[in-house]
C-alpha cells in the first residue's frame, strides 16, 4: 500500500463524517411583489333602467372593489353616449372615493363601449402595475344615435382590444340581460381575445355570481365561508374562530340577495372600518389580535346570507443556510462533499421580529419553492420549510416562493438571493519518512471478524429458542362514550400522492366500540394502504380521553415519546400523535379534539 493511499484510508476511518456546520441568514432584499391594477367599466345606458332597476350592478362592483386585497389599485369608468365619469386607479385606502362617485350615476342615453374600453386601456397603459385587469359590464351591443358614430365606436372597441392584448391586460366581460344571451355578441370578444373570461347573467341578481367567479378564479382572492344562514327576519348571531395570528388585515364579508340590516360586531383589532352596500356589508379589521369575532344582524326573511372571511398577510421570508461537510470516499477528491440545508421562515413585513404561520392552522400547508429554476412543493412544519441541495462551488442563486396554495392572501416579498459557498479543501497529509505496515488496521479487521462470528453464533442460538409469534387480539371494549373527533394529516405516502387533511367524528361511534386506524381511514375514503394500521386500536376512555393500543410494528410517538407496543395509553384532548408505518415510508399525524355537546350534530 503506497503512502498516499494508506493515509487516505486512515483519514476516512477516523473521521467518517466530519461535520463543518455554520449558517448564514438573509432577509429578502427585493421590493414588494409588483402591484396589481384593475379598472371597472360600467355601461350606464338607458336600457340599464330595465335590466338593472335596483342598481345591483353598481352594488356588486363596489362589493368586488372592497373585497380585493390591498395590493390592488382600482379605477372606474362609467359610459353611455360618452364617458360620464372616470377615475384612474387609486390605492387601497382611497377606494371609498369611487363609492361616493357611483352615487351620482344615472342610467340614460346610448352605449358607447368603444370610448369606455379605450379609456380603461389608457388608464392601465400608464400604470406601473405588473398584473392588470379590466372588468366590463354591459347589457347590449354598441349603439349610438347616428350609424356613423356607432361604426366609429365599434372600431375604437376593436382597437382597444388589440392594445390590451399587446400590453398583457386581461379583460373580463359580464353580459347582462336578454340581448347578451348570444355569447357571440361582439362585446364578449374583448374577453376571448385577451385571455380573460366572459359571463352571461340573465338578471341583475345573477351579477353577484359572476363577481364571485372573477374574484376566485381570475384574481385568486382567497375567501373562506364561515357561515350560510337562511334568514328568518329576526336577529341572527354568529360566533366564529379567527385562526389568523398576526394577519395584517382580515375582512369579513356578508352577502345576500336582499338587504342586511342592524349589523353589529364584537372583535379585537388595532382599528377597523365597516362598509355597507345595498346587499352586502364588509368589516375590515386592521391587525386583529383576537381569536374570535361575534356578529349579529337582521336579514330579510327567506333570503340566504353568506358570511366569508378574507385574510391578508404582509410577508418577508428569512433564509438560513447551514452546511454539512463529509469526507468523500473517492481517493482523487480534493474537496469535502458539501450539503447545504436551506431553511425558510416567514416574518411580518413591517415587524421582522414577528414570525408568521407557526400555528396549527398552517401546519402541513404546501408552498412552492424554486431554487435556480428547479421547483418543488415543500410542507410547512412549525412555520418553516427546509430543503437540502448539494454544493460544488460558490454561487449566488435566486430562490422564489409560491404562496398560492396557502388558505390566505399574501402580499409582500417572494424572492431572495442566496449565496452558497463552495466546500473546503481536504487536508493534505504530510508524508512519513518510513511508512510502517498498518498494524492497527489489521488488528481491527481481525477483532471485527471475531466479533461478527460470535454475534452470528448468538443469533443462531437465539433464533432456535424464539417462540412462535402469537396473533394479537383487539383490546377489551370500554364502558365509556366517545366525546370528540380526530383531525388527521397524512404527511407522506408510499405512492407519493398528497392526501388533504381528514376529520373523523368519534362521537358518532357506539359506546364501547373498539375501532382500528385502518377502519377510520377507510371511513374517510382513503384508498392508500398503510402497513400496520389494522393493528392500531382506539377505544373511549374516562374523562373524555381516548385510549390507543399499538399491537403493530409501527412507530407511534406522542410528544416525542415512543408508545410501547402492546400497551395502552390515554390521549387527552388537543394531544398530537405521530405514526410511522411498518413500510417506514408512510407517515401521519392526528390530533384528538374534544367537542362540546353543541358541536356534536
Amino acid at each position: 500500500m503506497n503512502h498516499k493511499k494508506g493515509m487516505r484510508c486512515m483519514v476516512f476511518l477516523m473521521s467518517l463524517f466530519l461535520l463543518v456546520s455554520f449558517c448564514s441568514n438573509t432577509y429578502a432584499l427585493e421590493l414588494e411583489n409588483k402591484d396589481k391594477a384593475i379598472v371597472f367599466a360600467l355601461d350606464t345606458s338607458g336600457s340599464m333602467k330595465t335590466n338593472d332597476p335596483d342598481r345591483l350592478a353598481i352594488d356588486s362592483i363596489m362589493q368586488m372593489i372592497y373585497t380585493l386585497t390591498s395590493d390592488y389599485r382600482v379605477g372606474f369608468i362609467a359610459y353611455n353616449s360618452e364617458i360620464t365619469m372616470d377615475q384612474m386607479p387609486l390605492a387601497n385606502e382611497r377606494r371609498n372615493e369611487i363609492m361616493k362617485m357611483t352615487e351620482a350615476i344615472q342610467y340614460a342615453g346610448y352605449s358607447n363601449a368603444g370610448e369606455g374600453l379605450k379609456k380603461a386601456v389608457e388608464f392601465l397603459s400608464n400604470d406601473t402595475a405588473e398584473e392588470k385587469h379590466i372588468v366590463l359590464l354591459s347589457d347590449g351591443e354598441i349603439l349610438l344615435k347616428e350609424d356613423a358614430d356607432t361604426q366609429a365606436s365599434k372600431e375604437l372597441y376593436q382597437n382597444a382590444i388589440r392594445d390590451a392584448e399587446e400590453r398583457g391586460i386581461l379583460i373580463h366581460v359580464i353580459g347582462l340581460g336578454d340581448e347578451m344571451e348570444d355569447m357571440n355578441n361582439a362585446i364578449f370578444q374583448a374577453g376571448e381575445d385577451t385571455g380573460g373570461r366572459t359571463y352571461y347573467t340573465p338578471q341583475a341578481l345573477d351579477i353577484q355570481n359572476a363577481v364571485d367567479a372573477i374574484l376566485e378564479e381570475e384574481l385568486a382572492i382567497k375567501q373562506s365561508t364561515i357561515a350560510m344562514i337562511d334568514a328568518s327576519g329576526e336577529l341572527e348571531t354568529i360566533s366564529a374562530e379567527l385562526p389568523y395570528t398576526y394577519a395584517d388585515k382580515v375582512r369579513i364579508l356578508l352577502t345576500s340577495t336582499a338587504p342586511i340590516q342592524n349589523l353589529n360586531t364584537n372583535f379585537q383589532a388595532d382599528s377597523a372600518n365597516q362598509i355597507n352596500g345595498e346587499r352586502y356589508s364588509i368589516i375590515e379589521m386592521n391587525e386583529p389580535y383576537g381569536k374570535r369575532i361575534d356578529l349579529s344582524f337582521r336579514g330579510t326573511k327567506d333570503n340566504r346570507v353568506r358570511v366569508t372571511v378574507i385574510p391578508e398577510y404582509r410577508v418577508i421570508p428569512k433564509v438560513e443556510v447551514t452546511y454539512k461537510d463529509e469526507v468523500p470516499t473517492s481517493e482523487n477528491s480534493l474537496f469535502y462533499n458539501r450539503t447545504a440545508e436551506i431553511t425558510y421562515s416567514f416574518y411580518d413585513l413591517d415587524n421582522h421580529d414577528i414570525q408568521l404561520w407557526t400555528d396549527d392552522y398552517f401546519e402541513h400547508n404546501k408552498l412552492g419553492v424554486t431554487i435556480a429554476e428547479h421547483s418543488e412543493e415543500l410542507t410547512l412544519n412549525e412555520g418553516i420549510l427546509q430543503k437540502k441541495v448539494s454544493v460544488l462551488n460558490t454561487q449566488t442563486v435566486e430562490t422564489s416562493i409560491d404562496y398560492s396554495k396557502l388558505p390566505v392572501n399574501v402580499i409582500g416579498i417572494n424572492t431572495a438571493d442566496i449565496t452558497l459557498e463552495e466546500p473546503p479543501l481536504l487536508p493534505i497529509p504530510e508524508p512519513d519518512p518510513e511508512p510502517e505496515p498498518p498494524y492497527a488496521l489489521i488488528i481491527a479487521v481481525i477483532v471485527t471478524a471475531v466479533l461478527l462470528f460470535v454475534i452470528i453464533i448468538i443469533l443462531i442460538i437465539k433464533s432456535r429458542k424464539k417462540p412462535p409469534v402469537q396473533e394479537e387480539d383487539k383490546p377489551e371494549p370500554s364502558s365509556y362514550s366517545y366525546a370528540g373527533k380526530l383531525n388527521i394529516y397524512i404527511t407522506q405516502t408510499q405512492s407519493g400522492y398528497d392526501i388533504p387533511p381528514l376529520s373523523f367524528n368519534l362521537f358518532r361511534l357506539p359506546p364501547g366500540k373498539v375501532i382500528s386506524l385502518k377502519e377510520i381511514l377507510e371511513n374517510c375514503n382513503v384508498s392508500e394502504e398503510f402497513a400496520g394500521a389494522e393493528a392500531i386500536y382506539f377505544k373511549s376512555g374516562a374523562n373524555h380521553n381516548l385510549v390507543i393500543t399499538n399491537n403493530s410494528d409501527c412507530t407511534v410517538m406522542k410528544n416525542r415519546e415512543i408508545m410501547m407496543k402492546k400497551k395502552s395509553y390515554q390521549i387527552t384532548p388537543d394531544s398530537k400523535v405521530d405514526i410511522t408505518f411498518e413500510d417506514e415510508i408512510s407517515e401521519l399525524m392526528f390530533q384528538y379534539k374534544e367537542l362540546k355537546p353543541s358541536e356534536m350534530w
